[in-house]
């Protein structure tokens, strides 16, 4: 091999090594970074999917726990669309809880509905006459009552030898 060609060998040996160092390193270098980079991302994603994994069972406890809740509020709810069948609705339940104590119904007012942000809310007074032993007994069967009618107001004087008073009960029902 003659001079020349060594150094031209040589020379392309430095132009090889110096493209290496200037272009393929970075390259290489960035490559790694990003290799590093996405692995921190997946090991991230996948402690998040563990912890999810782990929390599966209080989520599904919690949901169970959340639609028992809905399915009780609901049925404490009177149902349907129109206004009058749920006022008669309210009319019967309150019926039944004063056939139930006993009572003596002096009268029963016209229902009155309110509507408010998809909610109807039905009132519904009542003036009767009452025994004292019965008195608490209709309040329960009103406290317990499905679908659940609510005492706005309840008054009770004594007249004589009989107790009479007015009571206003209020049923709810979700319009669509």
């Amino acid at each position: 091999m003659k001079n020349i060609e060594k150094k031209l060998l040589g020379l392309a040996i430095f132009l090889f090594l110096a493209l290496i160092i200037v272009r393929v390193a970075p390259l290489l270098k960035t490559s790694y970074e990003d290799g590093l980079e996405e692995i921190e991302l997946l090991e991230q994603r996948i402690s998040r999917l563990q912890l999810m994994v782990e929390e599966a069972f209080f989520i599904r406890d919690r949901e169970a726990s959340r639609r028992e809740e809905v399915a009780e509020l609901e049925s404490l709810m009177f149902t349907g669309q129109d206004p009058n069948l749920i006022g008669s609705g309210v009319q019967r339940q309150l019926r039944q809880a004063v056939d139930e104590a006993g009572l003596l119904v002096r009268q029963y007012s016209t229902p009155r509905f309110t509507e408010i942000d998809g909610w109807l809310l039905v009132v519904q007074e009542m003036d009767f006459v009452i025994e004292q032993e019965k008195i608490l007994q209709f309040l329960n069967l009103l406290e317990n009552s499905t679908p659940k009618l609510h005492i706005t107001e309840f008054n009770i004087n004594r007249n004589r030898r009989q107790y009479t008073g007015a009571i206003t009960v209020t049923g709810f029902s979700k319009q669509n």
